[in-house]
């Protein structure tokens, strides 16, 4: 992985290539012969001359090499120059095929250009969905957005350092670096080839990629570097990175189905129509703006193709997802006796403290502590192929991204490699938590070789070879952006502060007695408390809901409440022996049930 220092810093004496320095001392040695062969006013002053001249000319052709390399015509700031290349506006030309009568998109046909920036959708974290595909921050997504401005409003004290709340706001895809060469890059604002090291000389093996990091050693990292290294992709004939082997023609069903170019597919997406009367082809250009409206609509609607190229008819085809009862049921987590979590299990359970509605049996709220909101919190950063694959549904009313996700899946011309990085992307290197384990979900492997140029000018004109040194490799270090000096992965976002409050629709806030009481807009006598143990098959629940409904806790918790209250009923007057299933061990235990208290086993 070649890395190059980012520009900005002086080009000295130190950073001049070997043959210019040997050229100034030749030029310099030879003039003091010069001036001791001849004792002459004429030859003093020549000589004086020349040697002031020769150094000047050599570092104005040295600065003009950088000038050159750099494009210091440019206005913008130097740091910038690298993104702006990569992000420089690109439109991609489609032809549309349109059924005037109905006013909406039949298919789209493609070159490997538009089908790689579909593609690209898996890989970015719900945080980033959110933040670029709409300016007041409403995907639409579940409780997703409120989620996402939870953290916005949280006071950057309850996170454990500076970094973590950015890695929130501002999550890194883990293939970042290789999508940034698609045709079309969704420019979600991060330079990827950028990252941290400490300016301290014995911590230089040190890298982090977020911004604001602490070192080992204590200091800040905020010394830049930019890398570039190969990916698992394929080049197309056009220079652009393709999840795809080989060039071909596609083509895409309003409801996001890739197919192979065909007459048969083409015949299979225009079912219904008599001739081609109806019909008409239109090309278009595709370019940033273009996609981000077919990110969003890809999520919410059964006609993205249709509600992004056919913008008046948008909000008359946006539909309303209607969620099945059946899929409601299926969050529902079984009730069992609350267990504390034991050294076995230790990481793996989250306990908080359910409040419901005696009177309604809604679940009003949540009592928790920092790892069930480090939990919360970094459904942020998985990726939504990975979103796709937790929910393991034949529809997970995510709009139409359900059909882009089995395309991929079905589809022959995809390395298997892309198809992993596509079905099951991995979180950012660094950017998980250990709650992240009761979902299943990965982080990326950490490269950790480098190779390196120390000469300034050779990094700034991208040589392989430097001028005056060779090629070093050298082993770098991945700082934890959430933990100051720590290289292993891990660690939570929120910093141990107490309680949080949880609302049903994940508002998440510090709990304040006041504040909280007033939230809970019930009479107080109304409410009740139930504690809970969370373990792998409710955070699964709980992770299904947030990304598809807007009462999270009363979907997930309800059967809890409703089965607690019935067994109390029955204890109203008597202490009973009661069976109950354990449903975790599927072991039948005798527990003894007393009046309005919580089941002990």
């Amino acid at each position: 992985m070649p890395i190059k220092r980012e520009p900005g810093g002086s080009c000295g004496w130190g950073y001049l290539g070997l043959e210019y320095k040997g050229s100034v001392v030749y030029c310099f040695l030879f003039l003091c012969t010069l001036l001791i062969m001849w004792n002459k006013i004429s030859v003093v002053v020549v000589a004086i001359l020349i040697s002031f001249l020769l150094p000047l000319i050599l570092l104005l052709n040295q600065l003009r090499r950088v000038w050159d390399s750099i494009d210091l015509g440019s206005k913008s700031k130097p740091e910038n120059r690298a993104s702006q290349h990569e992000t420089a506006p690109t439109e991609i030309i489609v032809k549309l095929v349109i059924d005037k009568k109905r006013n909406q998109v039949l298919f789209v046909e493609c070159d490997n250009e538009f089908v790689d920036v579909l593609l690209s959708f898996l890989t970015l974290p719900m945080g980033t969905i959110i933040r670029i595909g709409d300016n007041n921050k409403k995907s639409g997504i579940g409780c997703m957005d409120e989620l996402y401005k939870s953290v916005e409003a949280m006071n950057p004290k309850c996170f454990w350092t500076k970094a973590c709340k950015n890695m929130l706001l501002e999550p890194r895809s883990a293939y970042g670096l290789e999508l940034s060469n698609l045709a079309v890059k969704i420019n979600d604002g991060i330079d990827y080839a950028k990252f941290y090291t400490c300016s301290k000389t014995p911590c230089l093996n040190y890298e982090s990629l977020g911004f604001n990091s602490v070192c080992a050693c204590g200091k800040t990292m905020d010394n830049k570097l930019r890398m570039r290294y190969g990916n698992g992709g394929s080049k197309c004939n056009n220079g652009y990175w393709s999840f795809i082997s080989s060039r071909k023609r596609f083509i895409v069903s309003d409801d996001l189905r890739v197919l192979p170019a065909s007459i048969s597919n083409a015949l299979l997406l225009t079912q219904g129509l008599v001739d081609n009367s109806s019909v008409e082809h239109r090309n278009i250009h595709v370019g940033l703006q273009e996609i981000l409206q077919l990110l969003h609509h890809s999520l919410l609607s059964k006609t993205p193709l249709t509600d992004a190229f056919i913008p008046k008819l948008a909000d008359q085809n946006m539909d309303i997802i209607l969620l099945p009862k059946e899929y409601y049921s299926s969050l529902h987590s079984p009730w069992q006796p609350y267990q504390y979590s034991s050294s076995h299990h230790q990481g793996m359970m989250m306990n908080v403290k359910l409040w419901f509605s005696k009177s309604t049996k809604r679940v009003i709220c949540i009592e928790a502590e920092e790892d069930f909101v480090d939990f919360l919190f970094s459904f942020l950063t998985i990726p939504l192929g990975s979103v796709l694959k937790l929910l393991k549904e034949k529809n997970s009313l995510l709009g139409s991204i359900d059909n882009l996700y089995k395309s991929v899946q079905e589809s022959s011309d995809i390395s298997p490699k892309c198809k992993e990085m596509l079905l099951s992307p991995k979180v950012e290197r660094m950017f998980g938590c250990e709650s992240l384990l009761l979902l299943e979900v990965n982080e990326e492997v950490t490269q950790t070789e480098f190779a390196y140029n120390k000469c300034y000018a050779c990094c700034l004109q991208n040589k392989t070879t430097c001028c005056c040194c060779h090629i070093q490799y050298q082993r770098l270090k991945l700082m934890n952006p959430k933990c100051p000096g720590m290289t292993e992965k891990g660690g939570g976002f929120v910093r141990s502060q107490g309680c949080f409050l949880i609302t049903d629709n994940l508002v998440v806030e510090l709990l304040s007695p006041a504040s909280g009481l007033g939230r809970l807009e019930i009479p107080f006598t109304d409410l009740e408390e139930m504690p809970i143990a969370v373990g792998k098959a409710e955070a699964l629940a709980i992770f299904k809901a947030a990304m598809t409904t807007r009462n999270v806790l009363s979907q997930v918790f309800s059967s809890m409440v409703m089965n607690k209250n019935k067994l109390n009923n029955l204890a109203t007057i008597f202490l009973i022996p009661y069976k109950v299933t354990n449903l975790r061990s599927e072991q039948s235990i005798n527990i003894i049930i007393q009046p309005n208290s919580v089941v002990v086993a």
